[in-house]
């Protein structure tokens, strides 16, 4: 090959290398861009999936108006469901565990009756926290962002005390400002979650400010409600019906939209009877139901009385049926309502605090005079028709157990015995049922036998076991439901209702766990298709053997008459008792 030749292939190499060297320096300067615009992509966070699907719901939710919407002072709202608000988002901050337990929180949607500020207060908590996380983040980091953050809750809040001088709410920013910051600082987290924290401190703390004035702001009227509130209640304990509806009435006064002084007002307006009671009462009873969208099983139960004081006992039966059938729909905003009087623990610290959550509960459970059986029971009666009257009494104390409301059987007890009489309890003749308490030779458990010495089976049994331990007041018994229901206890034999746990029974009801050697005396109700009733304690809880061996005589007098006696010495000495933890 020539010089020539030679010298312009050389030149051609040269030149391709040069173009392809040139196609990857421009392949490589591409590539650093698309790597710079998606590293600059990347500082933006970037949404979990949880988080923006609550975004979207709050958007299309009437609660994204009012989150934007500034509270308004001459807005309706109920006081009652605006501290509920108030302490289910204390409950949350509380309980949740991490950011996505909180998010399932912020989107369940408020009754309208919350007050705006309030309302708003909750998806607020949402804008504070949606911007601190990303979704390419790991768990563990995750959870560790959100204990920092949500941890020291606790301690912020604690420095938010009262001032004796303004009435208002002591708060000492700085101190506060350095908590946040030494828990951050301290925290293991990596940097890159504390600067995303320390960004948002004072949105954090102006956050915890706000719910701290709100928590102040409503609490203090709450509290003047419930104050005269519970003074009806106590007054519906004694049947003082003038007082009751005097307290009753200055409690609406305090809070027109609330629903516990109506229901009451109305009631002690019945009892009462006065001239212009009954057309006062029938108001309130229907302005009850229109609120409710007619859903609200006492104010059916009321109207029912109403009709029945004026003779249409048709009519009231089917209002009684139809309170009958909303009462278990009702139950569900019991316990929800309940959590709401656990703001006050003090009342079961006394028998009288009972008393008024005890009240509540038979209002909105349907207990002893708002039993809807036992009103349509009381129809029956005065028509002559006992065996129909004692169907509706079972009736009611099937759906005691079907909704598994327990602690209200002594109430239910006392109005059949003052109101319904006695002998509809069908209560076993001859003292022919006895139960037996056998402590485990292991543990804290005990097995429960019943003993059917009658010539008659019972069926579709269920034992209440109703047990008065150490350190409770005179008269106020545990009660709880033992082993499952029995299809059967044939005449003459005995069968046992399985075995409890009393530690983690006394433990769940009463706050702390008791030994069976704790108890100071015992009893159970009863409750099958043939009969409910009241089996009295033995004389010594703990030789169950020596006291179910003792003749009849001995015992407890022979027939219906002792058991009728010792029923109503219990019954009489009994303050019906549940405690709210």
């Amino acid at each position: 090959m020539s010089d020539e030749v030679k010298k312009e292939n050389g030149g051609f190499g040269r030149h391709a290398l040069a173009g392809c060297v040139s196609v990857l320096l421009l392949l490589a300067l591409i590539s650093a861009g698309i790597t710079i615009y998606l590293a600059f992509k990347a500082d933006k966070t970037q949404k979990p999936e949880f988080i923006a699907q609550a975004e979207k719901t709050l958007e299309e939710s009437a609660g994204a108006k009012t989150r934007e919407a500034e509270p308004k002072p001459e807005s309706k709202y109920d006081i009652d469901q605006t501290v509920g608000a108030l302490y289910s988002i204390e409950k949350a901050l509380a309980e949740a565990k991490s950011f996505e337990d909180l998010t399932k929180f912020v989107v369940q949607k408020d009754s309208e009756l919350v007050a705006p500020d309030v309302a708003k207060l909750k998806y607020r908590i949402f804008d504070v926290y949606k911007d601190l996380i990303d979704s390419r983040d790991k768990l563990e980091d995750l959870n560790s962002l959100y204990n920092t953050a949500f941890g020291g809750v606790g301690d912020i809040v604690g420095l938010m005390g009262a001032d004796p001088a303004t009435g208002g709410i002591s708060i000492d920013r700085e101190q506060i400002k350095k908590i946040w910051e030494k828990r951050v600082s301290e925290s293991k987290l990596r940097q890159q979650y504390q600067s995303r924290l320390s960004k948002s401190q004072d949105k954090f703390i102006d956050l915890l400010f706000d719910f701290a004035r709100l928590n102040e702001k409503y609490s203090a009227e709450w509290d003047r409600l419930c104050s005269t509130r519970d003074r009806a209640y106590l007054a519906f304990h004694e049947k003082n019906w003038d007082e009751m509806a005097a307290a009753a009435a200055q409690a609406i006064e305090i809070s027109p939209n609330e629903r516990e002084a109506h229901i009451l007002l109305a009631f002690a307006l019945l009892e009462r009877g006065g001239e212009t009671d009954a057309s006062s009462a029938k108001a309130i009873v229907e302005k009850l139901l229109s609120n409710s969208k007619g859903q609200n099983a006492s104010a059916y139960l009321l109207r029912g009385m109403m009709l029945a004081k004026e003779g249409k006992t048709e009519m009231a039966k089917l209002d009684f049926d139809q309170a009958a059938t909303y009462y278990p729909k009702q139950q569900e905003e019991l316990e929800n309502r309940l959590n709401l009087y656990k703001r006050r623990p003090f009342l079961n610290k006394s028998k009288e605090g009972r008393v008024i959550i005890n009240s509540y509960r038979g209002v909105m459970s349907g207990a002893g005079n708002f039993s809807p059986d036992f009103q349509k029971a009381k129809i029956f009666l005065q028509n002559g028709e006992e065996r129909r009257a004692k169907d509706k009494i079972f009736d009611h104390f099937m759906r005691r157990r079907q909704q598994g409301q327990w602690d209200k059987v002594f109430t239910d007890f006392r109005f059949c015995r003052e109101q319904l009489g006695r002998e509809n309890f069908g209560i076993a003749e001859d003292g022919n049922l006895d139960i037996g308490i056998e402590p485990a030779w292991i543990g804290n458990g005990i097995t429960l036998t019943v003993n059917n010495r009658s010539g008659a089976d019972i069926h579709n049994v269920s034992i209440l076991l109703c047990v008065r331990f150490t350190d409770m007041f005179r008269g106020d018994y545990l009660t709880f439901p033992f082993g499952s229901p029995v299809a059967l206890i044939p005449a003459g034999k005995s069968v046992v209702f399985g075995k409890e746990n009393i530690s983690e029974i006394t433990e769940d009801l009463l706050g702390q766990a008791r030994k069976w050697k704790d108890a100071i005396e015992f009893g159970a109700v009863l409750i099958s298709d043939e009969l409910v009733t009241w089996t009295p304690p033995m004389r010594s809880p703990e030789e169950p053997e020596k006291a179910q061996n003792l003749p009849a005589d001995e015992s407890r007098k022979t027939g219906t008459d002792k058991a009728v006696e010792l029923m109503d010495n219990v019954i009489d000495k009994l303050k019906d008792s549940i405690n709210v933890k």
